[in-house]
């Protein structure tokens, strides 16, 4: 969130074609992930004999099948050095996220340090959009891109309202003050996908949250049955009202191609039909060098891209249907991690959801699943891992019972 922006910036513009430049090592990245993984292995010593009981944890293993999954696609891909390299750089990632929360000490300490970066991240910004003058499209902040500002600024949002209700006096002040200049921020950076995301998605968690504690029933049999109620009430109403894609896009972005999304999507979708199984191969469609499919036959500003901006595409085009079923698996066990908080930590329950579902909705207009360093795909990683923690009260009656016990002894 912090250094990402500075060094993209520092990069940019130095290559004329971005599917070349994107094919190129960044030594920066790999410099910053080695050594980030060496901190955090050196600092996760201590705890290491907890790690197999978090390798055995679902979420992780449908992640390291799917990485798997991805290891063998280097076989088939048309540029394997370029996916060996990204391959690798996510299993550093990932491992990374591993140690640093799996083997964290609690749930509540873990959010408070990410609320700590949210802070600081909300306060550079807020001086940034008053130093540095908008684009042509809105506020970017310290970052290149005004997306990358308002996804930003969405999480922040979101981690906020979720932390709130746990804090009191002078800290449920500052958070509140700081959730008040992010949403600001988010509103001046004009990115209408995150500003949507970021208002839709605390009132649904907050709501689901509230009638499964109170009606005591399972909560993740409960968010099933909604999702599959709610998607089948839109088939009905779409049907019936011929209210279609078309109708939503004029809405939303003001034309009927999702400013643009359609065309992309139909050369995605062409691509996906000539290896539906296996895919494409790892990272290894986009951004792969001039010798690629993207070069060759993408139409006009196709050829110009990075993603297809649907992330559940770009997983069909690397890994084909076998990669998108455990993505669909992935999706589900997080959601059930934190559904399991309903009743025993609801403001937890209530972050995890959030993160996990402005994920799920995210992808369909941008692209972040399994792709290297990408915000919406880490804080997903966390959503996804912190209710594996202990919560700090479980921490402390264990360090009760293990005093008395000493003492006893």
């Amino acid at each position: 969130m912090l250094i990402a922006p500075f060094w993209m910036r520092a990069s940019g513009g130095m290559e004329t074609d971005i599917n070349i430049a994107a094919s190129q090592p960044n030594t920066f990245n790999q410099i910053f992930w080695l050594a980030t993984f060496g901190i955090t292995f050196l600092a996760s010593l201590k705890r290491l004999d907890r790690l197999p009981g978090i390798l055995a944890d679902p979420v992780v293993v449908v992640i390291f099948a799917y990485l798997a999954l991805a290891t063998l696609s280097i076989f088939w891909s048309p540029a394997p050095g370029v996916a060996l390299r990204r391959l690798v750089l996510q299993v550093i990632l990932i491992l990374c996220f591993i140690l640093s929360i799996g083997l964290g000490d609690s749930r509540e300490a873990t959010l408070n340090r990410l609320i700590a970066l949210v802070i600081v991240t909300v306060a550079v910004n807020c001086v940034a959009v008053v130093l540095i003058p908008p684009s042509e499209i809105g506020y970017e902040g310290i970052y290149t891109q005004k997306n990358g500002l308002g996804g930003v600024m969405a999480f922040a949002l979101l981690i906020l309202l979720g932390s709130i209700p746990m804090k009191r006096g002078l800290s449920r002040l500052v958070l509140l003050g700081t959730a008040c200049a992010a949403f600001v921020v988010l509103v001046l950076s004009q990115s209408k996908t995150s500003l949507g995301l970021a208002v839709m998605v605390p009132v649904l968690v907050f709501a689901f949250v509230s009638l499964a504690y109170h009606l005591r029933i399972n909560a993740f049999a409960l968010l099933l049955l909604l999702a599959s109620t709610g998607l089948i009430l839109i088939a009905f109403l779409s049907a019936v009202t011929g209210f279609g894609l078309d109708d939503l896009s004029m809405v939303l972005f003001h034309d009927t191609t999702f400013t643009n999304r359609t065309v992309i999507w139909n050369f995605v979708l062409d691509v996906i039909g000539r290896s539906w199984l296996i895919g494409q191969g790892y990272s290894s469609f986009w951004g792969i060098g001039a010798d690629s499919i993207v070069f060759r036959e993408a139409p006009s500003f196709v050829s110009t891209l990075l993603q297809s901006h649907n992330g559940y595409l770009d997983v069909l085009i690397e890994t084909g249907v076998i990669g998108f079923a455990l993505l669909m698996i992935l999706i589900l066990a997080a959601l059930h991690a934190a559904a399991r908080l309903v009743q025993t930590d609801r403001a937890m329950a209530r972050i995890c959801l959030m993160l996990v579902l402005f994920a799920v909705c995210h992808n369909l207009l941008e692209s972040s699943w399994y792709r290297s360093f990408s915000q919406v795909w880490m804080l997903f990683i966390c959503a996804a891992l912190l209710p594996q923690l202990p919560s700090s009260r479980s921490v402390r009656s264990g360090q009760r019972v293990g005093n008395t016990s000493g003492a006893g002894n």
